[in-house]
């Protein structure tokens, strides 16, 4: 213990520690090499560091109770009216149509698909919920009916054919509403 706390230190020749009380004080040398004097000095430097930042973190720790409570004022004013956050405080309906009507292709492929990854989690999740067989093998074979025309109206828009679109658009619109209907 006492080569330990003298090598800590950095003390590199001999050094005189007391020993025990009521006993002889012993002598201990420690020697080192050039590199294991600058490790050791290094290593207490650090550990002087170390215990300043464990010290000052107590401390915060102790006076921490003294801080006055944060008050939580009103919600921010709305930015709507603004150039360009006209309807930033709305919540938005994307609606695929007017995608379509302008031909707009790829915006209509990736919303697309972004919303039908998210429906297919939701529409999972609303199944695996329901407690009878039966009306799981119902909403089963409806989302499979339901994804089979969004992967037409997919299709559709990656060959841009605007009718195609049209046609996939209304049926999948009338297969999400026979869903929805089931679910309610």
């Amino acid at each position: 213990m006492a080569q330990t706390m003298a090598s800590m230190t950095g003390l590199s020749q001999g050094v005189r520690l007391p020993g025990p009380t009521g006993r002889r004080a012993s002598r201990f040398t420690v020697r080192a090499s050039s590199a294991e004097a600058e490790a050791a000095g290094r290593r207490a430097v650090l550990g002087l560091m170390a215990s300043g930042v464990v010290g000052s973190a107590f401390a915060q720790v102790v006076h921490a109770g003294t801080v006055a409570a944060i008050k939580v004022g009103p919600p921010p004013p709305l930015s709507g009216g603004l150039p360009g956050t006209d309807n930033s405080d709305e919540a938005r309906d994307f609606n695929l149509k007017p995608l379509i009507d302008k031909k707009q292709w790829p915006y209509v492929m990736n919303d697309l698909r972004l919303r039908a990854s998210y429906l297919r989690y939701d529409l999972k999740t609303v199944i695996s919920s329901k407690t009878t067989k039966e009306e799981k093998k119902d909403l089963k074979d409806l989302t499979g009916k339901l994804f089979a025309t969004l992967d037409g109206l997919d299709h559709a828009a990656k060959i841009k054919s605007p009718t195609e679109a049209e046609k996939y658009y209304g049926e999948t619109k009338t297969v999400l509403g026979d869903v929805l209907a089931k679910l309610g």
